[in-house]
């Protein structure tokens, strides 16, 4: 979500891994819908959270437990981050966390 941001600008060949599956939100569903869950789950941000600055949520993570349950409405996060360079230390630690449970 960067001026200029494109669907021709992203290489297919980035994620190679055939576990993934990419998508192209152009009208930015997903960053709007993540944006009004904030308020619920404040408490769950990482340290060096800002405050998102745009009308959709982007360059962030959501980190969901293994028994998290995608349906009617989104779970809550385990934990939360924008942007993820700023806060990418506190998400390595949180999977590290998740992986020796």
């Amino acid at each position: 979500m960067y001026p200029g941001d494109a669907r021709t600008a992203w290489s297919s060949a980035a994620l190679t891994d055939s576990r993934v599956t990419q998508f192209w939100d152009e009208q930015r569903v997903a960053g709007k819908t993540l944006l009004t869950q904030l308020p619920s789950v404040l408490d769950r941000r990482a340290p060096n959270t800002m405050p998102p600055v745009d009308e959709a949520l982007w360059d962030a993570f959501f980190l969901y437990a293994p028994e998290a349950q995608w349906r009617d409405a989104i779970p809550a996060p385990v934990t939360w981050g924008y942007p993820i360079m700023q806060t990418r230390d506190h998400l390595a630690s949180s999977i590290d966390g998740l992986v020796k449970r």
